[in-house]
């Protein structure tokens, strides 16, 4: 009795592909089943998940949620480079408004010494000054 080759190899590499095939299965579940069982909780873990959008330390006075008042809402840039509260990309920084208004006052009060010098002292820079000057004369 002969046997084909072909029909009786056929059949052993299934066999075989068959047993390989259930070996890793079972491999698989077990290295799986001991990593769930070693896994153990670490104390130091967050137990909540983190924040989707983090801020970080810039103020920003955004234009779409700044508010109607005298003094603006001050609001965080996120990650992204946008308003924290509404993600608005239209805004400017706070510190560059402080500034500003820092200088204004500055300039507020440089020309409230100059008002209350009476005269004594006639300034290079004072506006509408320039119109005094020409009218004015100087006794020598």
């Amino acid at each position: 009795m002969v046997l084909e080759r072909g029909s009786f190899g056929d059949i052993i590499e299934e066999k075989l592909m068959l047993t390989i095939t259930v070996a890793t299965v079972i491999a698989l579940s077990l290295a799986g089943m001991v990593l769930m069982k070693s896994r153990s909780t670490d104390s130091a873990q967050l137990e909540q998940p983190r924040p989707a959008l983090l801020t970080m330390g810039v103020q920003i006075i955004c234009g779409n949620c700044s508010g109607e008042g005298e003094h603006p809402v001050k609001t965080y840039m996120n990650r992204y480079g946008t308003c924290s509260q509404c993600g608005g990309a239209s805004y400017l920084l706070a510190s560059a408004v402080a500034a500003n208004s820092l200088m204004a006052r500055a300039v507020r009060v440089r020309e409230a010494q100059i008002a209350s010098s009476h005269g004594r002292v006639i300034p290079f820079e004072v506006p509408g000054s320039r119109a005094l000057r020409s009218e004015e004369k100087i006794a020598v």
